[in-house]
C-alpha cells in the first residue's frame, strides 16, 4: 500500500510528544526539543527534512562543505543539502524512504532526523559565524 499524506499525518500524531499540522502538501513535524522538520509524501518516496541553518551563516562554505563530505556518513539515515527557502540557501538535513515504508520505518526515520540534528549543529557549528550561533 502507498501512504498518502492523511495516512502518514495519523501515524505521527500517534506519537507522543510530537506535533503535526498540516501545511499545504505537506506535514509540520516538532518534537519535546523543539526541532521542527517537513514530510512531504510522493508517489513513490517520503522525504523527511529540517533546516539546519542559512548557508549566508556560514564563515567559510568550501572548508564546511567539505567537511559535510566527509563526515555525514556518520550519523546514520540522515544526509545533508542545499536548498533555496524564500530565496535563500539552507543547509538541510533529510532522509528519503519508500512510500510503501511500514510504519516502524517511517517513525525510525523521523526520529533519527530529530536526533541527528543536534549531532549536525555541533559538528558544523564551528563553520558558523558567531553571530548566527544563539
Amino acid at each position: 500500500m502507498t501512504r498518502g499524506i492523511d495516512s502518514l499525518k495519523a501515524l505521527v500524531e500517534s506519537q507522543q510528544d510530537w506535533v503535526v499540522e498540516t501545511e499545504g502538501d505537506c506535514l509540520s513535524l516538532s518534537n519535546d526539543e523543539g526541532i521542527d522538520a517537513f514530510a512531504y509524501v510522493g508517489d513513490q518516496q517520503i522525504i523527511i527534512e529540517s533546516a539546519l541553518f542559512s548557508a549566508e551563516s556560514v564563515a567559510d562554505k568550501a572548508a564546511l562543505n567539505d567537511l559535510i563530505l566527509r563526515t555525514h556518513q556518520l550519523l546514520s539515515l540522515t544526509a545533508i543539502s542545499i536548498k533555496k527557502i524564500d530565496g535563500q540557501d539552507y543547509y538541510i538535513a533529510f532522509g528519503a524512504l519508500s512510500s510503501d515504508s511500514k510504519d516502524s520505518v517511517i517513525i525510525q526515520e523521523i526520529e533519527t532526523l530529530f536526533s541527528n540534528i543536534n549531532d549536525f549543529l555541533d559538528l558544523y557549528g564551528e563553520y558558523l559565524k558567531q553571530e548566527s550561533i544563539a
